[in-house]
């Protein structure tokens, strides 16, 4: 009798012991981020976790905690600044590489594409930069993938990912290989983000096909258990004006939430409330998650009386990242590249001299791949034993070599405008590009067309030439004009050649030297009480313009920064011959024809000092200090000064009170940033002018003593930032004129051509 039941107790106990745990981690988007949450209480409850398999999210999840990370360091990653950043394509702007970033304009929609090609094989792929999230995973799983030499058997916990294979339009199980690859391919929302191959064939997010791969854990692994976390939900019902439903009806297929082939429960959590791509929900999704598998841990423990003490996972883990090498590389391969460019960054990297860590790596692929005319360049990192060091290999991928972008603002005064530019991008040794564009609008109209050769030498530049036509007609561009504004109406019409030389300072800066042949010509009365029949008074100048320039940029956005820094110093010299031809109305019958020549220095600083969860502070200092001599009247000696325009709005009047040949303006910023989505601004900013230009009562101008007025600028702005620009309301202060108040509505970028004395 005691021996039988021995041998009973016996076999219980062989099966406690034997009894095996898979979970299973649903695809869901930005709301997969649940998933870290139960893990974390999984691993607190002491629940054994033998297996995992994940889709999308879930895949990425599960790669975490199978290569070594734990719970409270993946809930890190995931809330940090740099996932954030990995998830929505947003490279830090700490690695941002400013040469290689052209003249800002305001388009808001790019399309590339072959002259050569159907349109239908050129719609754009992918809404985000492939870019971070590629070096990150990269960053992240390659020493885990070396310890288990690219066996997903081998992992701290043994792992797979399910991906869709759409070349083969079948579900794919990735076991081995390169682990950031499999998850990468797992993740490939269809037109989020460029799809990857994997032995020939194209991948997407295993979602496609299996959302919830239950079977894949049964198949794979045939555990005892399985603990299912999901997080998805039903396809929405398609309608005519969401095309994200559309989509994922048309290619996804539904998918089986149920446990049928062993025992096990599913941990449904609520995250309907967290949308797809809203990655600044993860903090709420993990505790919703924590939560939801809280509630079930009972259950659980009714099934699987095996326990695993914490601190023998944490022992486990410790033992497997020990044995992880450091991310150091020796070698590096470009693929489809050339050899000037793998040249290029060997030398930045100096791998002929000594392996170079991560972060050396990093910034200088961030440098590489800031060419807009790169479109990815894949990093695979290989591992080799004898050296305990990697290879890395790049697999580059280039643009289309035309571009078409569109762009310009709507607002709800008369300077709305229209953009679009075309460029031809030719990538070899070196690169090529030519590019050209109009603004259209009946305030301000445009065109310019410019040739850049970039050289990836030692040390890289650039030779930019262009030719620009530049026209503001403030007196058709602005109903309020002749109430708000004296002179009531001036035309800005000029042409300029230039040609540049660029070269890098550190990363976020660059030396430029260039030269302008210009042609400013202006059109302007000088009086209100004016008829048709009155012709105009016209200022001309034609001259040379040579100036040296260095400017470091960090900001994150062209128009409403939030974070980052610009700096601009500039120094010129310009020289030429003014022509002025009076009109019917002015005082001075006098025409003139007279050579002028000054020194100009211009300095900008503008920074966001303090961040604090949402709110930001910035600084903006700007001064322009300059020899310009006066011109023959007192508003053509407006006209041709530098002027103080800290606001968008300011770009588009003319203010005589904001100009002058020397000032010093200073500007505070408080911001209220919602989701970096939604900002609340205030602003203020003093004007300082410098021997102020003054009006004569014959017409002509003179100085003003030296420091004699100040004036205030100062905006309250709510601002909406779309994936097309800005949406802004601006309630705007202008001290000093007639209408100091001015509210103003736009959608896009309030951005024109840099101008021939700019």
């Amino acid at each position: 009798m005691k021996s039988k039941l021995l041998l009973i107790l016996t076999i219980f106990f062989s099966h406690v012991q034997a009894q095996k745990v898979g979970v299973v981690l649903s695809g869901g988007g930005a709301a997969g981020s649940a998933h870290v949450g139960v893990l974390k209480s999984l691993e607190e409850n002491n629940i054994p976790i033998d297996f995992i398999v994940g889709t999308s999210i879930g895949a990425l999840v599960g790669a975490f905690y199978a290569s070594g990370y734990s719970p409270e360091e993946i809930e890190a990653l995931i809330n940090s600044v740099e996932f954030r950043n990995a998830a929505t394509g947003t490279v830090d702007e700490v690695y941002l590489f400013y040469l290689m970033k052209d003249e800002e304009n305001s388009s808001v929609l790019s399309l590339n594409f072959n002259v050569d090609s159907v349109l239908g094989k050129n719609l754009p792929t992918n809404v985000i930069s492939s870019i971070p999230i590629d070096y990150g995973l990269m960053e992240l799983f390659s020493p885990a993938n070396a310890v288990a030499k690219s066996n997903f058997d081998s992992l701290m916990i043994p792992y797979r990912a399910v991906a869709a294979n759409i070349s083969q339009q079948k579900q794919s199980i990735l076991k081995n290989g390169d682990l950031s690859k499999a998850i990468r391919a797992s993740m490939t929302y269809p037109f989020y983000i460029s799809p990857i191959t994997i032995n020939g064939d194209l991948m997407f997010d295993g979602g496609l096909y299996n959302n919830f791969p239950v079977d894949i854990m049964c198949n794979s692994f045939s555990p005892d258990y399985i603990i299912a976390s999901n997080v998805a939900a039903e396809n929405p019902n398609p309608t005519e004006d969401n095309l994200l439903a559309q989509l994922r009806n048309i290619l996804t297929k539904e998918a089986n939430f149920e446990i049928n082939c062993t025992e096990g429960i599913i941990i449904q959590t609520d995250v309907s409330d967290i949308s797809t791509f809203d990655f600044y929900g993860t903090d709420l999704a993990l505790q919703k998650g924590y939560d939801a598998a809280n509630s079930a841990i009972d259950s659980i423990r009714k099934h699987v009386s095996r326990t695993i003490p914490a601190q023998s996972v944490v022992q486990k883990r410790t033992k497997f990242n020990q044995r992880k090498p450091q991310l150091i590389f020796d070698s590096l391969k470009i693929i489809n590249g050339y050899n000037t460019q793998e040249k290029y960054m060997k030398h930045s990297l100096k791998l002929k001299q000594t392996p170079v860590n991560s972060t050396t790596m990093k910034s200088t692929y961030y440098k590489f791949t800031s060419n807009p005319k790169i479109s990815s360049a894949y990093p695979t990192a290989i591992y080799d034993s004898s050296k305990n060091t990697f290879a890395i290999t790049l697999d580059l991928k280039k643009e289309k070599k035309l571009k078409a972008s569109f762009g310009g603002v709507v607002a709800s005064k008369p300077f709305s405008t229209g953009f679009f530019q075309l460029e031809h991008k030719l990538l070899r040794n070196t690169e090529l590009s030519t590019q050209a564009n109009i603004y259209f609008g009946s305030f301000y109209n445009a065109a310019e067309a410019s040739v850049r050769w970039d050289v990836p030498f030692y040390v890289p530049f650039y030779i930019k030439t262009k030719f620009s036509v530049n026209r503001f007609d403030y007196f058709n561009g602005r109903s309020t004009f002749i109430d708000d504004i004296n002179p009531p109406y001036i035309i800005n019409s000029e042409r300029y050649w230039g040609t540049s030389l660029g070269v890098p300072v550190f990363t976020n800066g660059k030396l430029e030297l260039g030269y302008n042949y210009l042609w400013q010509d202006y059109e302007y009365y000088q009086t209100d009480d004016f008829i048709r029949g009155d012709t105009s008074d016209r200022t001309s100048f034609e001259g040379n313009r040579f100036y040296t320039q260095f400017e470091r940029n960090s900001l994150n956005r062209k128009q409403y920064a939030t974070k980052g820094s610009q700096f601009i110093l500039r120094l010129s010299a310009v020289s030429g011959r003014e022509r002025t031809t009076t009109g019917s109305t002015t005082l001075i019958k006098s025409n003139l024809n007279a050579k002028r020549e000054w020194f100009e220095g211009y300095l900008k600083f503008d920074k966001y000092l303090l961040r604090k969860r949402s709110v930001h502070l910035g600084l903006f200092l700007e001064g322009n200090i300059s020899s310009l001599p006066l011109f023959q009247n007192y508003t053509a000696s407006n006209l041709i000064s530098p002027s103080f325009a800290p606001l968008p709005e300011n770009k588009t009047i003319f203010q005589r009170q904001y100009r002058a040949r020397s000032y010093a303006g200073a500007g505070i910023k408080a911001i209220y940033s919602y989701r970096d989505i939604i900002d609340f601004r205030a602003e203020l900013y003093l004007y300082q002018p410098y021997e102020q230009i003054i009006q004569n009562p014959d017409g002509s101008a003179s100085f003003a003593e030296e420091v004699e007025t100040r004036n205030f600028i100062g905006t309250l702005t709510a601002v909406y930032h779309s994936r097309l620009g800005p949406l802004a309301a601006n309630l705007n202060y202008y001290e000093g004129q007639k209408e100091q108040f001015s509210f103003l509505v736009h959608f896009g970028y309030v951005i024109f051509n840099k101008r021939g004395l700019e």
